[in-house]
């Protein structure tokens, strides 16, 4: 009862969030331009800047050595979603931009906006330490990975030059990428202030408070500010199509109940096999807990930003956190 009254005041703020910036665009106070600004600040300030803070003021090296089998863990968890979504994607063949934008949905979960609060809530006195630990491996993959999912298609054309995606090929433009200009596409603020902050680290050089105070206000602000960017989006885009995708029942069930559930169990006896590895209950439940989450909105914002598919993309994550409302109460349940 203590998790789903944690799990249901969370969602309560987020939906509240998410009506205010969908009623500010619908009564018309701003429009697109304002929201394609909220999104740069988002992606190119806030979101670093709120990585770099809590990984800074939550992790020293000591801790790094000590609570490792969290990001042990947590990569455990992306290296099967990943395999696992592939597969689902493929039987249900989604080709392309579509089964690229799937995956992407189902594999990064909120953890930054549900996750951190409801980990700092269930476990006050690690909880810190562990999100800042995941949001290494979290943000690492998620602007990497992530990012390269939410990309358009520009190979496997059709006959008559058009991908699968709909955009027509340019004439004389070669359809690959040099790897210059892939690896451009991965550097961005957050995997810089995720590097910086790994070097501060293991370097063992502390951050002074006094920068640490307003870093922290500043990435105060992205939660807030994302969920209002993204109800103006649900304004103004036809998100309620994704309602008529069978993939969207599919992958919901599979990665908000199933998957948790049998993660948990999966880890549960992989530690009791290993007794060196170094993980506890606790942390095989955050674990479970982050795979259960629903879609990560920066996902959104990542197919909006170069216009692949922002309309379904956005419908995923709405649909998954009302969703998740009833499907962490189950998995809590079972995991707790």
């Amino acid at each position: 009862m203590g998790q789903f009254t944690v799990v249901v005041g969370q969602l309560v703020g987020f939906f509240i969030m998410l009506m205010i910036g969908y009623g500010c665009v619908r009564m018309r106070f701003y429009g697109k331009a304002a929201l394609d600004g909220m999104c740069a600040l988002l992606l190119n300030v806030l979101i670093p800047v709120l990585v770099f803070a809590n990984a800074v003021d939550g992790a020293t090296r000591a801790q790094l050595a000590a609570n490792w089998g969290v990001m042990l863990l947590s990569a455990v968890m992306y290296l099967l979603l990943i395999i696992l979504f592939r597969i689902v994607a493929w039987m249900l063949r989604l080709r392309g931009s579509h089964g690229r934008v799937f995956q992407a949905t189902m594999i990064f979960g909120n953890a930054g906006f549900l996750g951190i609060p409801l980990i700092m809530a269930l476990f006050p006195e690690n909880g810190a330490i562990w999100v800042a630990l995941m949001s290494i491996v979290d943000q690492s993959l998620q602007w990497t990975y992530g990012v390269w999912l939410c990309e358009p298609v520009d190979a496997d054309r059709d006959a008559g030059g058009r991908d699968v995606g709909g955009r027509t090929a340019v004439a004389g433009k070669p359809a690959g990428r040099t790897v210059g200009a892939v690896l451009r596409r991965f550097v961005n603020p957050a995997l810089c202030a995720i590097v910086l902050s790994l070097t501060l680290i293991m370097l063992g050089v502390g951050v002074p408070p006094m920068l640490l105070t307003p870093l922290h206000a500043i990435g105060a602000m992205a939660t807030p500010l994302s969920l209002i960017y993204l109800g103006g989006l649900f304004a103004l885009t036809r998100w309620w199509g994704v309602l008529r995708r069978p993939e969207l029942y599919v992958g919901m069930g599979v990665k908000m109940l199933c998957f948790p559930v049998a993660l948990h169990a999966l880890l549960t006896a992989l530690a009791a096999a290993v007794p060196a590895l170094p993980v506890t209950a606790d942390m095989i439940a955050v674990i479970s807990l982050v795979a259960g989450l629903p879609t990560m909105t920066a996902i959104a914002m990542f197919a909006a930003r170069r216009d692949n598919m922002p309309d379904y993309a956005t419908g995923f994550v709405l649909v998954s956190t009302l969703f998740s409302l009833c499907s962490l109460t189950v998995v809590s349940a079972a995991i707790f």
